[in-house]
């Protein structure tokens, strides 16, 4: 067999057989089956002398392990087909592994070991040889916000070093080469994420993720908040033919025990739909379950009373002026995370998935988005429509209640093997082990500061909320003509509750011309005002009616008069003719 050996496009190649047309190589530095190439590249190719390390390996007796691997090898290496016959090389390799239970991969690299470097000892680790052209190439062209195909980058890399007036130089790196150094030195370089897709890509998909989620914190009490809008169209429960768009979900979930410690579903999103999740998983959940017709055991969802520390991103309700207000009330401390961090309240992000996929397929075809929304060819989503809020919430409320039951926790191995492994139970262990920071908190006080806010002008009387008049207690140390702001309760209309300037909320009560909506909410309002809008506009039509009765009396009375006038008036004894009429009338 030849020892000679050739440089191309910067590789060492070893000839192996050479015909009239040209020659079978072998690639010596990379792991690469015989190649052929024809008469014209071997002989512009570089003559070089053998490697060193060839020569020793040559001249080197074999060992007994090589002699082994040798005698594996022979059908192989004393067969010149195979050299020249891919397919005919497969099938001896494979035979050769069914006879002495090895491997193909393992033969292949045997010989290719032995056919360039003519050794049969194991590998030494390979050399790494730089190559800055390629390297520069792949990072101007390849790593760029362009993103070029690594075949374009290949062919600009060509362009600009190898060609002469658009004509390509006879000797050019192969596609092949430099693929492989690609893949060998640059394959999984967080560089070319960076490059393509930007930084921010990066951090948000394919930054690695370090610890364990639950062993942030060891005690219940640090929950983890984030809002999504829900996968599914919902419909009016006073008339189902009108749509009335996506739900906006937030959950608060506890960091140590996994459990969804509070949920809000509903139509509102910002600082109020996340002060209600906040109330609500400081709440009782049996009485909010019962509002929906659900049956509770509270040990299946145990949360109650307020966290001591709230993770969230920094959206714009995370870090508002209510948020900081609950905390500064409450000393709670609250930890905003930077953009792209899912890894640091990963808990949350997972939940959100779980309770979406658990009801995904069951409502297939009931308004549920499926996978294709924003494509031509997409089915209309808000057509499927049929759940109202309510139902929605219910559903929502099954799926938690579940959640925190019966799924399964992998991410507990910090605890002790007696630990239970599901959300409700595991948090009742923390509990009972004093592993608590929650905040025992007056239920109506925070009920009243998760309330919606808006803001008015105080006036002699009063403020006045949806035509509706509130009396500010006396004592209030606000002046008259001051803006101010109040929490409001759409369910029950007594009261609202001014925010003095220590935050305290101040109670108004309605005042005694707005008294009869006294224990309403704020719907059965708009009924009445409707009701007396209807009465009122009824009796506005009768007033009128008798108005132009009125009028129509009074100018038959003046025609009458007129007619009955004579031409002209005697003024001389107004007193006389007085006292003769009141003679005549009485």
């Amino acid at each position: 067999m030849l020892q000679m050996f050739v440089r191309i496009s910067g590789a060492r190649f070893r000839v192996l057989q050479q015909d009239a047309g040209g020659a079978w190589v072998i690639a010596y530095d990379e792991y690469q089956m015989p190649t052929y190439i024809n008469r014209d590249e071997l002989e512009r190719a570089e003559r070089i002398a053998a490697p060193e390390e060839y020569v020793r390996n040559r001249e080197r007796p074999m060992s007994a392990a090589q002699r082994q691997r040798y005698d594996l090898l022979r059908l192989a290496l004393e067969d010149d087909r195979c050299i020249t016959d891919e397919a005919h090389r497969t099938e001896v390799f494979a035979a050769i592994a069914r006879e002495h239970n090895t491997t193909v991969r393992r033969l292949r690299r045997l010989y290719h070991a032995y056919l360039a470097r003519g050794s049969l000892t194991k590998s030494k680790p390979r050399e790494i040889i730089r190559r800055t052209d390629f390297e520069a190439a792949i990072r101007k062209y390849y790593f760029s916000a362009k993103r070029n195909s690594l075949r374009t980058a290949y062919e600009l890399f060509i362009l600009e070093n190898y060609t002469n007036k658009g004509v390509l130089a006879d000797q050019i790196p192969s596609w092949s080469s430099f693929r492989l150094y690609y893949f060998r030195h640059f394959k999984g370089d967080p560089q070319k994420e960076i490059a393509r897709e930007g930084l921010t890509a990066y951090q948000r998909n394919n930054r690695p993720l370090y610890g364990s989620a639950m062993q942030y914190r060891e005690s219940v009490g640090c929950y983890q908040v984030d809002e999504t809008q829900g996968d599914i169209y919902l419909v009016s429960k006073w008339d189902r033919s009108k749509v009335i768009g996506r739900p906006n979900v937030y959950l608060a979930i506890d960091t140590a025990s996994g459990l969804i410690a509070g949920v809000y579903v509903g139509l509102d999103a910002g600082e109020t739909a996340l002060m209600a999740c906040i109330a609500n998983a400081a709440g009782d959940k049996a009485t909010y379950c019962a509002a929906y017709g659900i049956d509770l055991s509270p040990a299946d969802w145990p949360s109650r009373g307020l966290p001591s520390e709230i993770i969230s991103d920094r959206g714009g309700e995370f870090v508002g002026e209510r948020i900081n207000e609950l905390c500064i009330c409450y000393g709670i401390d609250r930890q905003a995370l930077p953009p792209f961090r899912a890894e640091e309240k990963p808990l949350v992000e997972r939940a959100m998935d779980l309770i979406q996929d658990s009801y995904k397929s069951m409502l297939r075809g009931r308004g549920v988005i499926g996978d294709d929304v924003g494509e031509r060819w997409a089915t209309d989503y808000r057509q499927q429509a049929i759940l109202t809020l309510d139902e929605y919430t219910a559903i929502v409320i099954h799926t938690i209640i579940a959640l925190n039951k019966g799924r399964v926790l992998t991410d507990i191995g910090h605890l002790p093997v007696d630990a239970p492994n599901t959300p409700a139970a595991l948090w009742k262990w923390l509990v009972d082990r004093g592993k608590s920071t929650l905040l025992d908190v007056d239920a109506g006080e925070l009920y009243r500061r998760a309330l919606p806010r808006a803001s008015g002008k105080l006036t002699r009387k009063g403020i006045v909320w949806n035509g509706l008049r509130y009396l500010l207690e006396r004592g209030a140390e606000l002046t008259v003509g001051a803006k101010v702001e109040y929490a409001y309760d759409a369910q029950d209309t007594s009261h609202i509750y001014v925010v003095g300037k220590d935050k305290r909320l101040i109670p108004c009560s309605l005042a005694p011309s707005s008294s009869r909506y006294d224990g309403y909410d704020m719907a059965d309002v708009a009924v009445m005002r409707r009701e007396e809008a209807e009465k009122e506009k009824a009796a506005r039509q009768t007033e009128l009616e008798a108005r132009v009765a009125m009028r129509s009396e009074i100018e038959r009375i003046i025609r009458q008069a007129e007619e009955q006038s004579p031409g002209s008036r005697d003024i001389s004894e107004i007193q006389r003719h007085r006292t003769n009429e009141r003679r005549r009338l009485t």
